[in-house]
């Protein structure tokens, strides 16, 4: 089960990535904030074991707006994480991760937190 993603990008005046064609190549490592619209422009159906069908669909980018102002891609990220969270829980107390118990009662226990950023 997936989706895909068609390979284009809508046309040049239609996407604002324009506005920070000069950031990209400038700091190519960065990362920017954009509100994106798509649609579902396929759905393909595919038979699996037992004879299921399994449809994916294939979405369209139909605009990229990118934020430029910094305040305001902040709150944007910010109101991604909350969405993530809602969808994706993090956990409320860490996990130990198995068999990292140091040997020789040096005190240290690594655990594992879960619900960092996603972008």
């Amino acid at each position: 089960m997936g989706i895909k993603l068609k390979a284009s990008l809508p046309k040049w005046e239609q996407s604002g990535l324009a506005l920070i064609r000069d950031q990209l190549l400038e700091c190519p490592e960065g990362q920017h904030v954009a509100i994106v619209v798509l649609d579902c422009v396929s759905i393909k159906h595919d038979v699996v074991d037992g004879g299921d069908l399994e449809a994916t669909p294939t979405v369209r980018l139909l605009r990229i707006e990118p934020e430029t102002d910094p305040d305001e891609a902040a709150r944007l990220l910010a109101h991604a994480k909350r969405l993530t969270d809602k969808r994706i829980p993090p956990p409320t107390k860490p996990d130990p991760i198995p068999g990292l118990d140091l040997p020789g009662g040096s005190g240290v226990h690594l655990t594992s937190v879960g619900g960092g950023q996603r972008a």
